[in-house]
């Protein structure tokens, strides 16, 4: 009788060691697609740094990975014109499908930007009906700016030892990196076509 009681003890402190460990020894697959589109106006303004939306557990990965990229970085409890160029960022789905040795996730990102620190897309975002379609509507604006929207697709295959915490921190790691790349990268874009026609 001790035994069995010794054994379930131990079998439900590995569970919680794995359901709770932020722990990842294995050997993943991982792809990405994106998808990107925006409006450029003439003369676009781009602000230094950048203000991310929400402040939460996702937004601060974000804001992570962008301060390593040297980036300033403010996070926004609320979504307002800002300094910074305006990014806001979620999870829109998370998918996964768990064992210790095996884990699959899928997770979808959704990032709305203004070069100008300007929210008036994601608003409008927030209030449409159709939810679709609101990332590629860009509507006028009063400062000329750039405005993009990035839908970003990751589909991952581990296998090894793993904690489900840790399992779902890898993903969104994963997902915090490449939309902070990918906007990241519109300001650059901006520098090197300017610095092109400067040339030409």
């Amino acid at each position: 009788m001790k035994r069995v009681a010794a054994f379930l003890l131990v079998l439900a402190l590995a569970a919680l060691v794995f359901y709770f460990g932020s722990f990842t020894l294995a050997k993943s697959e991982t792809r990405m697609s994106a998808q990107t589109g925006g409006v450029r106006d003439a003369n676009a303004t781009f602000n230094e740094g950048f203000c991310i939306y929400p402040d939460s557990p996702f937004g601060k990965m974000v804001a992570a990975e962008l301060k390593a990229m040297g980036h300033k970085v403010l996070t926004l409890s609320a979504p307002v014109k800002c300094d910074g160029q305006f990014l806001a960022v979620w999870i829109e789905w998370f998918n996964v499908s768990y064992s210790p040795i095996l884990a699959r996730g899928q997770v979808r990102v959704v990032a709305i930007y203004s070069s100008a620190g300007d929210p008036a897309h994601y608003l409008s975002y927030r209030n449409a009906t159709d939810k679709e379609r609101a990332p590629m509507t860009f509507g006028r604006t009063d400062r000329p700016q750039f405005q993009a929207y990035i839908l970003l697709d990751i589909s991952d295959e581990s296998r090894g030892i793993i904690g489900l915490r840790g399992y779902r921190d890898y993903l969104m790691r994963q997902a915090a990196r490449a939309i902070a790349a990918r906007a990241g990268r519109f300001e650059l874009e901006e520098k090197t076509q300017k610095a092109a026609l400067n040339k030409s």
